[in-house]
């Protein structure tokens, strides 16, 4: 399937699953999803000689015929007379559930059903990743770095749990739409992650799936509930990271350093855009991960070069962020500053100290900066090795031959 196709069924997979479920409800999950994939697979029958002019326009009027015979079956099954008026009463409700302006209220409704309270957290998450942004299980299973299996079972637990209520599940209660908040803005981060620097072999950078993730942060934007400090930081962060996409990729589809990049070329309107979200962000009391970590990503926004970068700013602020979210990578980033700031050496040294994590040891960008510090210091012996354990792991054609370069080098 062609990436354009791929991403604009990913899209409307969200849309017309969410407003599917608003008119059956969240019990028929399972049902309904096979309902938009059955759409899906007549539109690539469909369109084998080219795109239709407009081809949402066509997934949703084929939706909606689909949705109108779904619910004429299921009113023969209970035996409900179906004359003109309830015909039309029918179509008025698909219409109504379909319409650009119940997009916002559909998916809003979906994701905070997925964020069920009985679910755990990593279930609430998979369900937003399956129904909201239209990942397979392989897919997710790679943002979360574990089996395929592991995801089956989360989505079947989670289908079960959604099969046990009825209509969408609606939240107003402000401290229930808090507490599914981390939720949600977990997994639009995953999103907004696979579209900057994902999993696919051919395809890591993803635009359209960043602007998804934009988009539905908007969504949450968009409700004065769920409009928090942290959501408008979590934007600013998608924002920062956004306005470089142009310039991370080559003509060849390799990726580039971020110390090779054009930086005339990174889009200014999206780093005020996130300079706002950043403002809006300090309104809160609480400092949270999303804030720290779009500290750092304006600190390389704004910076006219690696050497003009805040790197004192940035260490200190991965000093907080390890604080609030520890981890191995968290640690391994703070260390690859510390080496900007006091130079190679104090890198290594930094990196020496950090506690071992097996998970580090399968990360091809932690064997690349390595070999880069050692690099810098002569090491050359050392960094080929780096480079070439790197190679080994890379996840893409795009990784592999940014460090094949760097090794050739």
């Amino acid at each position: 399937m062609a990436v354009l196709e791929e991403d604009l069924f990913r899209r409307e997979y969200s849309r017309l699953l969410s407003a599917l479920t608003r008119l059956f409800g969240a019990n028929r999950a399972a049902l309904l999803e096979d309902v938009v994939q059955d759409t899906l697979v007549a539109a690539l029958h469909a369109w084998q000689l080219g795109l239709p002019d407009q081809p949402q326009a066509w997934l949703l009027a084929t939706a909606k015929h689909r949705a109108i015979d779904l619910l004429r079956r299921e009113r023969r099954i209970a035996m409900v007379s179906i004359d003109d008026d309830s015909e039309l009463s029918l179509a008025e409700d698909v219409e109504t559930a379909f319409s650009a302006d119940q997009t916002d209220a559909n998916e809003l409704g979906m994701m905070l059903a997925c964020c069920h309270g009985e679910l755990a957290e990593e279930t609430q998450v998979t369900l937003i990743l399956r129904f909201l942004c239209g990942f397979g299980p392989r897919e997710i299973a790679s943002a979360f770095l574990v089996d395929t299996q592991t995801i089956d079972r989360r989505l079947h637990r989670g289908r079960a749990k959604l099969a046990a209520h009825g209509k969408l599940h609606e939240v107003h209660d402000d401290d229930e739409v808090l507490a599914r908040l981390p939720s949600l803005i977990r997994a639009l981060y995953l999103l907004f992650s696979e579209g900057y620097h994902g999993t696919d072999p051919e395809h890591p950078v993803r635009a359209a799936l960043c602007a998804d993730a934009m988009r539905l942060v908007d969504v949450l934007l968009a409700v004065e509930t769920s409009a928090r400090p942290e959501v408008h930081a979590l934007q600013a962060l998608f924002c920062f990271d956004a306005a470089r996409l142009a310039t991370r990729v080559d003509h060849e589809g390799v990726f580039v350093p971020l110390a090779d990049q054009d930086r005339s070329r990174w889009d200014r309107a999206l780093i005020d855009r996130g300079v706002r979200h950043l403002g809006a962000s300090a309104s809160g009391q609480q400092l949270t991960r999303w804030h720290v970590e779009a500290g750092i990503a304006y600190e390389h926004a704004s910076a006219t070069s690696v050497a003009a970068t805040n790197w004192g700013r940035i260490v200190g602020l991965y000093d907080a962020l390890v604080q609030l979210a520890p981890g191995p990578v968290v640690a391994f980033n703070r260390a690859l500053a510390i080496g900007e700031l006091a130079g190679p050496r104090a890198g290594l040294d930094a990196i020496a100290e950090t506690p071992h994590d097996a998970r580090l040891d399968k990360y091809s960008f932690y064997w690349a900066a390595r070999g880069e510090l050692r690099r810098r210091l002569g090491d050359l012996t050392a960094a080929r090795e780096d480079y070439q354990r790197a190679i080994s792991l890379a996840r893409s054609r795009g990784e592999r031959l940014a460090y094949q370069r760097k090794l050739d080098r």
